[in-house]
């Protein structure tokens, strides 16, 4: 009797069981309707950015966490953009799991300029958050948008530079040799473009390097139509190289890794004996050249190294005189143009290395330190 019992008693807990399976849905649903979005509740605010102070914490962005239907960690990432944008192009600031972030004054300012405000001049930029769930960032619901007026200060931002490396240029196989910089675009910090020689033969190639003196990160292509990256991580990819010894134009986008090597003809172009920097933010100021050394490997490549600038403006200049000179508009790097009355090239002040090619105009300014 006790066996038939035990045996009516699993059979009715068998149907309680299959009957409860069959009432429930056991797939997991996030119900939109049932969640909110993070609310920031820093209020909008003007913050005073002192140069001589930046190393002081200014700003701290305060939230209330996003709610869900259920009770899981939620990320916030932290987007910045100017005021009046709309955040049609958003700068990322962090992904954090907290519910605060703070900024010092160097950060803050840094981040006004990378946003495109302009140094000396009051403006806005805005500040939102996204919040999102899981490792694919699920359920991803935007807050509140706040505003932060600054006046930023001039600084040197400090932004990836690609360099030559490689028995196919200048510097050889060697990663501290004074490499020449590819010049960075002013309008997109993910695009680089270098003009100038390069050999070819038997195991006569190149690379990018992203830092004098180290390996890595190193830049190649693995199948000779795409950019590859070790970034330390991974092995090292392989080298790009050239048909013919001669002049060519590289460009390379480290952000959707892209590259092409066109020939370009040089055999008609000017040289010069003599190119220099002046301008008032130069040694000289606008009263004498400070020289630029001409590459030995290549006369349309000319680099001053360690020159000490101050804040003001400078042009390119060939002979010793004018009209000959090269001006544009945007600092750090750029194009320069001969047409006219070029602009003048604005200079914050500091130590740097200094590199201009008379082929195609370009610049970069490599702060040291």
């Amino acid at each position: 009797m006790k066996k038939i019992s035990i045996l009516i008693f699993i059979f009715i807990t068998a149907l309680c069981f299959n009957a409860c399976v069959e009432d429930e849905d056991p797939t997991f649903v996030i119900k939109e309707e049932q969640s909110e979005g993070p609310l920031i509740v820093t209020a909008n605010t003007t913050v005073n950015l002192i140069k001589d102070l930046e190393a002081e914490q200014v700003f701290t962005l305060v939230w209330e966490h996003a709610g869900y239907n259920i009770n899981t960690p939620i990320t916030y990432k932290i987007e910045a953009a100017a005021a009046g944008t709309n955040f049609a192009t958003p700068q990322e600031v962090a992904v954090t799991t907290s519910r605060f972030y703070s900024w010092t004054i160097g950060e803050l300012n840094s981040l006004a300029i990378v946003l495109g405000l302009s140094p000396d001049t009051e403006a806005s930029l805005e500040l939102r958050l996204i919040s999102s769930i899981g490792s694919n960032g699920g359920s991803s619901i935007s807050s509140n948008v706040i505003a932060i007026t600054v006046t930023p200060y001039a600084t040197i931002i400090q932004q990836k530079n690609l360099f030559l490396v490689g028995n196919a240029t200048a510097s050889g196989w060697e990663n501290d040799n004074n490499n020449p910089p590819l010049v960075r675009d002013p309008d997109n910090p993910n695009e680089f473009k270098y003009t100038g020689k390069f050999l070819t033969g038997t195991d006569i190639a190149f690379k990018f390097l992203e830092v004098l003196g180290q390996w890595q990160p190193q830049w190649g292509t693995n199948d000779g139509s795409t950019l590859s990256v070790n970034d330390g991580t991974g092995s090292d990819p392989d080298s790009f190289s050239v048909a013919a010894e001669g002049y060519y134009e590289v460009t390379a986008n480290i952000e959707d890794k892209t590259f092409t090597i066109a020939a370009y003809d040089a055999s008609t172009a000017a040289t010069f004996a003599s190119i220099g920097i002046i301008g008032d933010a130069t040694p000289d100021k606008w009263d004498a050249d400070t020289d630029m050394t001409k590459s030995a490997f290549d006369e349309h490549l000319w680099y001053i190294q360690n020159v000490t600038l101050t804040d003001g403006e400078m042009k390119f200049r060939h002979s010793n005189d004018w009209p000959g000179n090269w001006g544009a508009s945007t600092a750090i790097s750029g194009q320069t143009t001969t047409d006219g009355n070029p602009p003048n090239i604005p200079v914050t002040a500091g130590i740097y290395d200094i590199w201009f090619n008379d082929l195609d105009g370009r610049y970069i300014f490599i702060p040291k330190g």
